[in-house]
């Protein structure tokens, strides 16, 4: 008996002391709840959990067009950023921040939770603070970190009414880039004429040689063709904000038009290089038509 205590008392006093020295570690539903409270906390929100779930909604105005669905394709003006700060996400004439494809497809899936049950309307704005675990998880994204709470913000758009939004946007570029001596057509493209040009008239079924430059509303050139290296091009196979607004000058003549993303690349826009439903900017010059 007097051996047994002899080597069990000590192995007893060993496994107390290691027990004791086990660090305690936190699971990530801890981290990201408390992290997101004080985030909460710290901007003043006013938000509402939803459902028990750790994800926090604020309607910041409400929906006043037709109930979302998740079978519709649905056009929204995303900003995104981390809690930590690391990741933002805020430039709205992005790839990154305009979706349009069926509410269903959203990611991450409390995006598309937070639009259909709690903002429900489309023409509406809803902030999402989301924790990382409902987020993108670990692993983050190509973009955003892993473990990186979200604050999101999502207008969602009434697809009806784009029209009427592209032309607030593009009255809004004009406006802050003092752009003046803009002219509007009847179906919306913004332009204005650098030289009329003497040479030959253009009509829809003329081959145009010209340079150019292709931008988005934020600055971001997604085609050029610079002089020396000019396009040709049939006016007929080109966007239809081109086909209506270059016949207004002739050969030699150059014109600035900012034009609708209806008379561009449309709801779709053209992947990787222009977001969906993007009003663009070209200033183009004709230097010979055939």
């Amino acid at each position: 008996m007097n051996h047994f205590f002899k080597y069990t008392l000590p192995s007893i006093f060993f496994f107390a002391a290691l027990a004791s020295c086990v660090k305690e570690y936190e699971t990530i539903d801890v981290i990201d709840d408390r992290n997101v409270k004080d985030y909460i906390k710290q901007n003043n929100f006013s938000v509402q959990e939803y459902n028990g779930s750790g994800v926090y909604y604020q309607v910041v105005s409400p929906g006043d067009g037709p109930e979302v669905q998740y079978s519709e394709l649905t056009p929204a003006l995303i900003t995104m950023r981390s809690i930590d700060g690391k990741y933002v996400a805020a430039d709205t004439f992005s790839t990154v921040t305009r979706y349009y494809n069926y509410l269903g497809y959203f990611n991450p899936e409390p995006v598309r939770v937070g639009i259909k049950e709690v903002l429900k309307k489309s023409n509406g704005t809803i902030r999402m603070v989301i924790p990382s675990r409902l987020a993108f998880g670990r692993n983050g994204t190509a973009q955003i970190p892993g473990n990186a709470s979200l604050d999101i913000v999502v207008k969602v758009l009434d697809k009806t009414k784009i029209p009427q939004y592209d032309d607030y946007t593009i009255k809004k570029y004009l406006e802050k880039n003092a752009m003046t001596g803009f002219i509007k057509t009847t179906n919306g493209i913004y332009y204005k004429i650098g030289q009329e040009g003497t040479g030959s008239p253009i009509s829809i079924d003329s081959t145009v040689v010209a340079n150019y430059t292709g931008k988005l509303l934020n600055g971001t050139v997604f085609d050029r063709a610079a002089p020396g290296s000019e396009a040709t091009f049939g006016l007929g196979a080109v966007i239809k904000g081109w086909q209506q607004a270059i016949p207004l000058i002739k050969q030699g003549g150059n014109i600035r038009m900012i034009i609708p993303s209806g008379l561009a690349y449309g709801m779709e826009g053209r992947s990787p290089s222009i977001p969906p439903f993007s009003c663009l900017d070209f200033e183009v010059a004709v230097t010979d038509v055939k």
